[in-house]
Parts: C-alpha cells; sequence; structure tokens
C-alpha cells in the first residue's frame, strides 16, 4: 500500500502525519515547541530544537509505516511562513529563528513607510514586521558581524529543507511572504532587493509550490529510518495548504483557519490587489493561482494566554463562555495582542477587555475573547470578498474550530453558513494533497480532494440573525474603540 507522509511545522509544535492513499490518517506524531516571547517584542525559536524534532516524528511514521504495510512515496513538508534564520555556509544557524510575530522592526516599518505603495504593487504586501524583508535589514543594521558570516537568509520551510535535503531551497508561495518577490513574475526582486539591502546570494532559489525538491540524505534516512533518496515536496505556506486541505479551489467561497493567528482566505485566478493595502495577496498552492489573505495576528495565542492566566482548561472554558450571552452584556476584547494586521495592518496597536465591571464573569471573558477574534474575521471577510466576490460557505479549521461554539459565532459573525470538516488537519491535508499531486497518485489537486472525500465528513453551522444583529453592533463598538485607542494623543501618552 501507497502512502504519504506529512510534515506540518506550526508556530507551537511540528507534526508528521502518516497517510495512506485516500488521505486516510494512519498515524500522527506531535511535539510541541512554542516559541520564546520576549517582553520587548522579540519573538525567537531555537533551530536546533526543529533540527531534533524533525527526525524525531519522522521515525515515529516510519515505524507505523513499516507496521501497517504502508510504502512512503514522499515526504511533504508545509511550515509557518515570514520568519528568518541566518546560517552559514555549513548550514549552521547564527541566530535564533525570528519569528513571524516578532516586533522588533515596528521603528523600521516605520522609516519605509513611504514605500509601501511600490512595495504592494509588487509583491502584494504591504511593508510590515510580520514579513521577512525588514528582519533581514534589522539583521544587517544591528548585527554587521552576523551579516558577514551569513550565506543564506532561510525561513523555517527552507530550514526543514535544507535538513531533509542538504539543498538551499525555497518555494514561491514562501517567497510571497517577504516582501521582496515580484508577484507577477514570481522572481526575486532586484529593485526591493536593494530598497531592503539584502544581496541575492542570500536568498534560496526559487521554485513552484508542490516540487520536487529534492531527497533524504543518508544521515537524515538513517535517523528516521526511511529510504535514501526519499523525494521531498515543498507543498507550500501553511495557510496556502490549509486553504488546499479546505477545497478552496475557485470562487463562491472562503477559508477561515484559526491557530495561534487567523486567516481569511479567498481565491484569485491571478494577482488581486486591494487599492487601500489592507490585505495580502500570495502565490497560492494551486498551480498559477493566487490567495487574497486577511490576517488576525493573535487569535489562538489569546485563548491560551486566558486559559494560562486562569489555570484551566479548554473544555471548562467552553463551558463557561457557553454560560454567557451572545455579546456579553457588552464586553468586548481587541485581539491586538501582537498587533494588528487586517485591515489597519498597525504594529502599535495593543490588546484589551473593554466595558469591565465587578459584575463581569470568566465565562463572559471566555466567550468575548471568541466573539473579538470572530469580529475580526468579519472585517477580513468584508476586504476579501471586495476582491474575490462573494463567499457563501466558509470553511473553518485550526485548533479553536473544534469549539463547536467558536463555529456558531463565526456563522452568527459572518452571516454565512460555515462549514467544519471533522477530524481532519486541513494544513496537513494540504500537504497530502500536493504530495499527492507531485507523485502522480491524483491528476490536478481538485482530484486529490476528491480523492480525500472532499475533506471527510463536515458539521454546518448556519447564522442565528438576531445574534448577528448583535454582533454587528459590537463590530461597531470595536472600530470606535480601535479608533479611540489609535489616536496620536493617547498613543504618545501610553508609550
Amino acid at each position: 500500500m501507497k502512502g504519504i507522509i506529512t510534515v506540518d511545522i506550526g508556530t507551537t509544535s511540528l507534526r508528521a502525519i502518516l497517510y495512506d492513499r485516500e488521505a486516510r490518517a494512519l498515524h500522527l506524531d506531535q511535539r510541541e515547541n512554542p516559541p520564546v516571547f520576549h517582553g520587548d517584542g522579540r519573538v525567537e525559536q531555537d533551530p536546533g530544537a526543529w533540527r531534533a524534532l524533525l527526525p524525531a516524528v519522522l521515525a515515529g511514521c516510519a515505524r507505523a509505516a513499516r507496521a501497517a504495510g504502508v510504502e512512503p512515496l514522499c515526504v511533504s513538508v508545509t511550515a509557518q511562513r515570514s520568519s528568518v534564520i541566518p546560517v552559514d555556509a555549513e548550514g549552521a544557524p547564527l541566530h535564533p529563528a525570528i519569528m513571524w510575530q516578532d516586533r522588533r522592526t515596528a521603528a523600521l516599518a516605520r522609516e519605509f513607510e513611504a514605500h509601501d505603495p511600490m512595495v504592494h504593487q509588487r509583491t502584494g504586501l504591504r511593508i510590515s514586521p510580520v514579513f521577512s524583508a525588514l528582519k533581514m535589514t534589522w539583521l544587517r543594521r544591528n548585527r554587521p558581524d552576523l551579516w558577514s558570516r551569513a550565506h543564506k537568509l532561510i525561513g523555517i520551510q527552507d530550514w526543514a529543507i535544507y535538513l531533509l535535503t542538504g539543498r538551499f531551497v525555497t518555494d514561491q508561495s514562501f517567497g510571497s511572504r517577504t516582501n521582496l518577490m515580484d508577484l507577477e513574475r514570481r522572481e526575486w526582486d532586484p529593485e526591493l532587493l536593494d530598497l531592503f539591502q539584502v544581496e541575492p546570494r542570500m536568498l534560496c532559489p526559487l521554485v513552484a509550490p508542490g516540487s520536487v525538491v529534492g531527497g533524504l540524505t543518508a544521515g537524515m534516512a538513517r535517523l528516521a529510518g526511511l529510504a535514501q533518496g526519499l523525494p521531498v515536496v515543498s507543498a507550500g505556506g501553511d495557510q496556502q495548504c490549509a486553504a488546499l486541505g479546505l477545497g478552496l479551489f475557485e470562487g463562491g467561497r472562503a477559508v477561515a483557519n484559526t491557530g495561534t493567528g487567523s486567516y481569511l482566505i479567498g481565491h484569485a485566478g491571478r494577482p488581486r490587489l486591494d487599492p487601500g493595502m489592507r490585505v495580502s495577496c500570495n502565490v497560492s498552492a494551486v498551480p498559477g493561482a493566487c490567495i487574497v489573505e486577511a490576517a488576525v495576528l493573535t487569535s489562538g495565542a489569546i485563548h491560551q494566554w486566558f486559559r494560562e492566566i486562569l489555570g484551566s482548561d479548554y473544555e471548562t472554558m467552553d463551558r463557561e463562555a457557553r454560560s454567557a450571552p451572545p455579546g456579553c452584556s457588552g464586553l468586548l476584547l481587541l485581539p491586538h495582542f501582537k498587533g494588528c494586521g487586517a485591515p489597519h495592518w498597525d504594529a502599535e496597536a495593543r490588546g484589551g477587555f473593554f466595558n469591565l465591571t465587578l459584575g463581569t464573569t470568566r465565562g463572559e471573558m471566555a466567550r468575548a475573547i471568541l466573539e473579538g477574534i470572530a469580529i475580526e474575521l468579519k472585517e477580513s471577510l468584508d476586504l476579501v470578498e471586495q476582491l474575490c466576490g462573494r463567499a457563501e460557505t466558509v470553511a473553518v479549521s485550526g485548533g479553536l474550530a473544534r469549539s463547536a461554539l467558536f463555529n456558531q459565532i463565526q456563522s452568527d459573525c459572518l452571516d454565512r453558513t460555515v462549514v467544519c470538516a471533522e477530524g481532519r488537519e486541513a494544513t496537513s491535508l494540504g500537504a497530502w494533497i500536493a504530495g499527492a499531486v507531485a507523485m502522480g497518485l491524483a491528476t490536478s489537486h481538485g482530484a486529490a480532494f476528491a480523492l480525500a472525500g472532499g475533506g471527510g465528513p463536515a458539521l454546518t453551522c448556519r447564522p442565528d440573525p438576531l445574534n448577528h444583529a448583535i454582533y454587528e453592533r459590537q463590530r461597531l463598538r470595536s472600530r470606535a474603540l480601535y479608533q479611540a485607542l489609535a489616536a496620536p494623543g493617547f498613543r504618545e501618552l501610553c508609550r
């Protein structure tokens, strides 16, 4: 029996899943691996952790494959995007990974702000601390000793590919999250490299998403218990793969993937740019296509933070949130704990609860977190639909989508039918689809999705008009609160 091993490197964990040829998950090996959040806004991670965990999770899948009589055809890899690791010519990391949530470049973003229109027109992205280019500029300016020794500036996906194959290569879906790649030509842009002071030699060669980028080295094969030379596929960025795993191949629907952050994504056959630069346009995992993406930078991370503050668990929080009324008696959460993504792209924004009273309950605060995230997703949906057309349904996934309450809140806020595939890891399924096409198990991404049973059985939520009206009022209050907090005088007072 043929199978595929997927590797999904998220923000807080790394997982490998062994699938059979019909995308049934036979084995999952997951290891927690959260980044370090420093008090000054830096967010870093030790690249050595991925070096240790990657062969360990692959070995778990290899043992399961032998026990089940499955022959892996490839390892298909997806990962979080826009982090930066400088490495030397031998591939040794020279600095902790600067993660996508890192805010050390907020001042640089203001310095480069005048270039926003040109950069957005070429890359589909406005300049932001989220993306890779400013991190690279920061390294050049602040760590010249390190810069002089750096051979490549790579992302986490590139690091994983190097560990597996010994090759430095990246795919265009990751390139489209750097502020350095021309979206139309899908090539590194010399003028942008000059703007951000990045030497071309320091970037990896670009390939199309879904490409075979090499084979397992002898060393990795020995550690993982897999065949030397086993093909390795770069499946695409994690959000691109999540969209693929949720069946986003055409218009008429959108996807919302909620993990550490949340992403509302629509399909575009070609680059579609927002004149207001409020959403991103990136290379899709679907050949030749793009996705339009609006980001909520912190969502599941806030839910986890609150759980840890309470010393509670998800089941208890969910039960207490159910006890609170829609609208939480007027309580609001602004989920800007690491700045604001779409539509404002405000690195200086801060999160918080508003309208707390001595009568506020834990359940109201837990529910306000879910509602605050869903309200931001509604703002995102409105923007994405302007470029991609109306979405009649929204397919949801991610850790918070395990909550039936959150899915109903999403449906009520978005005023759309919400569909949640049961028991499926959308990002890993997208990596399986990319691997299935690369290995010839399916002739197209749509055919691979059909082979996987269309993503599996699904639960459906339909919007409640009364709750939608409550959330629309909360959305107006949330906008007004953000605008008040963003006023220059207030910002200066809070610094």
